[in-house]
């Protein structure tokens, strides 16, 4: 039996470089779990709808959309330490920035989405790093297990951050939520300092559209890559957009939750993910078609949404939210794996970086174009529910048409 079947958090979290690693991604994420709900709700505060809430989050993509690229050919080559500390002194210098002028009185929905779009430019500089660092700080064999504990961390992250942001928000209003964000950034940075990373793989350099584009050509000439690559789009556009700008705005009009209860039903949400994360790490060497797992998770995922989305009640939304999350977490630790496992080394960079690209820039997009249709038709719940059942169709196509997918491991 593989060692992968007898994995410790401590004997990975005893490899410094790994635990430093992992402490900052742990409170990056503690961040990214409260900014984005803190955007739209200081958006709703202004008097925005859910255009402008989508508005604010697509112009956080876009820099995304425009540098994760070029960013995944500098982590190739580069001193990935110096792109994380660059990254995290300039995300904490715009959210003081952003929580000034809030505590001022000075904000307006222009600057906020002009902050919005600042942030947007310090997260893809770093987003794609850390998941690229990540394979060449652990044996290989442990890399399922690095992924999970990793994922793990997140979901305490997306626990922690929204129930510390509620009561932030409650006792110092809104501008509390940009004040603690600030705080945790500046507490990241600290473990940034003794970090030590290997150097690159990748010392051939060639023009920066030859790089590119060299890490596009290898997802388009793997076949099993390239379908789990469409249907990772599919997910970002049917799930993850939907969520992020109607979301808030569901708990808050149609479950009639307040700041604090709405953070709480987004803790929910990594509840049921820390779960997954953690059956995973046990269980991990069971899961051989770990392909077949992640669309199944995709079918649970899109079943729930459409529920989700009708939900009246603050108990009901809390339950199906956890249910929502036990499926991320396969979708979570599951796309890490199945693309760090089947990406060489030397263009791990690039591809992560376009994976960054879905996920932090498409994201965004996919939220303009939600919350638009959600203002038009007028029923942001009617819009979350078909996205979700978009998202099950999809899925099953997948599961049934493109039988590569199913044995990726």
């Amino acid at each position: 039996m593989s060692n992968s079947s007898a994995i410790r958090p401590t004997d990975l979290l005893r490899i410094k470089p790994f635990r430093l690693l992992w402490l900052n991604s742990f409170i990056f994420i503690l961040v990214q779990s409260t900014q984005r709900f803190a955007f739209v709700w200081l958006a709703l505060g202004l008097g925005a709808k859910s255009d402008i809430s989508g508005l604010i989050l697509f112009v956080m993509g876009l820099p995304a959309l425009l540098i994760s690229l070029p960013v995944g050919v500098m982590s190739d080559h580069m001193n990935r330490r110096t792109l994380l500390i660059v990254s995290q002194i300039g995300a904490t210098g715009i959210t003081v920035a952003i929580a000034t002028m809030i505590t001022m009185d000075a904000m307006t929905i222009r600057w906020a989405v002009i902050g919005s779009c600042i942030s947007g430019i310090f997260i893809a500089l770093g987003t794609p790093v850390r998941s690229a660092i990540v394979p060449t700080l652990v044996p290989s064999d442990k890399l399922v297990g690095a992924i999970a504990i990793s994922t793990i961390g997140n979901n305490f992250g997306l626990i922690i951050g929204p129930i510390a942001a509620g009561p932030a928000i409650d006792i110092w209003g809104i501008k509390g939520a940009f004040w603690l964000q600030a705080a945790l950034y500046a507490i990241g940075f600290l473990t940034l300092v003794p970090l030590q990373l290997p150097p690159s793989h990748n010392t051939h350099r060639k023009r920066l559209r030859e790089e590119i584009f060299g890490g596009i050509s290898f997802i388009q000439s793997n076949a099993a890559v390239r379908s789990f690559f469409v249907l990772l789009a599919g997910s970002v556009l049917f799930m993850m957009a939907p969520w992020i700008v109607l979301g808030p705005q569901i708990a808050k009009e149609q479950a009639g939750a307040s700041a604090s209860q709405t953070t709480v039903l987004f803790a929910m949400l990594g509840v049921g993910q820390l779960l997954t994360s953690t059956l995973i790490m046990r269980f991990n060497h069971k899961m051989v078609r770990k392909g077949m797992w992640f669309m199944c998770g995709l079918c649970w995922g899109g079943s729930i949404q459409a529920l989700l989305g009708q939900s009246t009640s603050i108990l009901w939304m809390g339950v199906l939210l956890f249910a929502w999350g036990m499926g991320g977490g396969f979708y979570m630790n599951l796309s890490q794996t199945l693309i760090q496992n089947n990406t060489p080394p030397q263009v791990m960079g690039r591809v992560m970086a376009f994976h960054s690209l879905l996920m932090s820039g498409l994201a965004p997009t996919g939220a303009l174009i939600v919350g638009v249709i959600a203002r038009r038709i007028d029923s942001a719940p009617l819009t979350f529910s078909i996205a979700g059942v978009l998202m099950l169709l999809l899925a099953i196509f997948f599961l049934t048409a493109k039988k590569h997918l199913r044995p990726m491991a």
